[in-house]
């Protein structure tokens, strides 16, 4: 019988494409917990996972509230693994409290604390950001790993806005487990992965007005050289999404010794100045067409090193370039346009 996942957060870009990495993979079974039948339904009828003929290997259970007390006692029955990447992104509206810090904060703490009453389980992946191993404002002459951790003096009790709240809650969940494991020495180990900006092929999208106006960094991407200048500044650091679905399975299947990580990057450093030079050169009818139009991107400095998860897991990230392009083509072929 196969290894059981328990996967959360299928319903976005990383979970979904986590999801598929699994199901391609033909090793493991997979349960995905989402918070609604409407949500389930919306998955199984993708056609990206109707095509691998996953067959009874794919199962789902429906979890209305992560934070809600014994919300994942049924969830891990029979559970080997566990993947959490879902945990909210600071989308535009979104209340700061309760649709982003208390998700973030009491959703993963809860599944590890229920985790505890399984035996069975061996390790949990969490999906975290660069942004909860970098200072609220990065230094960029200070170079940041997977293992940094920032440690606040205080949590304010209220938010500014939806990116303060999701910065202090990406350091504040990093923080906690680690405290979880050194007061709780759980049988199962904790792996945390840690991407920059996550670019490429969305499999949830599937017209071209959605692709260009989601609230998702493939969206801003794509609003960028699509003639829009981007308000808020993007951290200077990303990762292929077909990479980043690699490294949750890769980190899932390593052997745990005393010199395995705890904890892997997933980022390349970039400047979003360079967009427009990609498009110009991959792109050229598309540009003269006015399909692509120069936006703007305002970077965010900073440095950071991933090298340690390319070595230990045998990868190597792709390059930006790669990225970019197929956010590019993607919206092309919606709107039903040659790739040129």
């Amino acid at each position: 019988m196969a290894p059981l996942i328990l996967l959360t957060g299928a319903t976005g870009l990383i979970g979904f494409r986590i999801l598929l990495e699994i199901l391609q993979s033909g090793t493991y079974d997979v349960r995905i917990a989402t918070r609604s039948q409407a949500k389930a339904e919306s998955i199984l009828s993708n056609p990206a996972i109707q095509n691998l003929s996953h067959g009874s290997r794919l199962s789902t259970i429906i979890i209305p509230d992560f934070t809600a007390p014994g919300a994942f006692n049924s969830a891990l029955k029979d559970i080997t693994y566990v993947i959490y990447a879902g945990s909210p992104v600071p989308v535009p509206g979104f209340d700061p409290m309760t649709q982003i810090w208390t998700p973030s904060i009491v959703g993963p703490a809860n599944l590890l604390s229920t985790a505890l009453n399984y035996t069975n389980i061996k390790r949990i992946i969490i999906t975290s950001s660069i942004v909860g191993t970098l200072d609220p404002v990065p230094n960029p002459s200070i170079t940041a790993t997977a293992t940094t951790r920032i440690h606040l003096p205080t949590i304010p009790s209220t938010f500014t806005n939806i990116f303060e709240a999701y910065i202090l809650a990406k350091i504040t969940e990093l923080n906690r487990t680690d405290e979880f494991i050194d007061t709780q020495n759980p049988h199962f180990s904790i792996v945390h992965i840690i991407p920059g900006y996550v670019f490429g092929h969305d499999h949830l999208v599937h017209d071209a007005e959605t692709a260009r106006t989601k609230a998702s960094s493939c969206g801003m991407l794509l609003r960028g050289f699509t003639g829009e200048e981007l308000p808020n500044p993007m951290h200077g650091g990303f990762v292929h999404i077909d990479d980043l679905a690699l490294v949750h399975l890769k980190a899932l299947e390593l052997e745990t010794t005393s010199e395995t990580p705890s904890s892997f990057g997933a980022c390349t450093m970039v400047d979003f100045s360079s967009v427009w030079e990609i498009i110009e050169k991959r792109f050229p009818k598309a540009v003269a067409e006015g399909i692509f139009e120069r936006g703007e991107y305002h970077t965010l400095p900073v440095m950071y090193d991933s090298s340690e998860t390319e070595r230990v897991l045998g990868i190597k990230f792709r390059a930006f370039e790669n990225a970019v392009c197929d956010v590019a083509v993607q919206y092309l072929e919606l709107m039903g346009r040659e790739v040129a």
